[in-house]
């Protein structure tokens, strides 16, 4: 019960956030397009996907990311703006820790029981078995979705030649 007020209380706060940043940087969210149903079983999420997404969330998009420890983000984001991912994340780890890297050189370390805001142009390695979820805008994140869904494909053909 513990666990699912401070989840609850971490959702709130990164929504709020969420409509501040969208303000001040055009991100829209739309209240009047969001879902009748305002919430997802993690069964829910496809699993076919490289990036589980589920779209319709007044201009915003929910995802869950699950990855190991060693998972390098870097190459998936190859061929995107400076090699690194354009869309802005808020989210909240459930379990374990990214290292997150900018194009100006600076880190952060997310871990477990922290809400977060990853600013345009990062990437990312995973320290620990790493379970999150995150809100980003869903224009760009089916941008980067198609991106990804790609460079996976190239990753698996150059692997299976060799």
């Amino acid at each position: 019960m513990k666990r699912n007020k401070i989840i609850g209380i971490a959702l709130i706060s990164i929504l709020i956030g969420i409509n501040s940043y969208a303000q001040k940087n055009k991100y829209t969210i739309d209240a009047g397009k969001v879902p009748a149903c305002t919430h997802v079983h993690l069964d829910d999420f496809p699993h076919h996907k490289a990036v589980p997404i589920i779209k319709g969330w007044g201009g915003m998009a929910v995802d869950i990311n699950n990855a190991p420890a060693g998972t390098d983000f870097t190459p998936l984001l190859h061929g995107l703006e400076n090699n690194h991912c354009q869309v802005p994340h808020w989210g909240y780890i459930i379990e374990g820790s990214i290292k997150v890297m900018y194009e100006d050189g600076s880190e952060e370390l997310f871990a477990k029981g922290e809400a977060f805001f990853m600013k345009p142009g990062h990437t990312g390695i995973v320290l620990e078995d790493l379970f999150l979820v995150s809100f980003s805008p869903e224009d760009a994140m089916e941008e980067l979705i198609k991106h990804i869904e790609k460079r996976v494909d190239e990753l698996n053909s150059s692997s299976a030649s060799k």
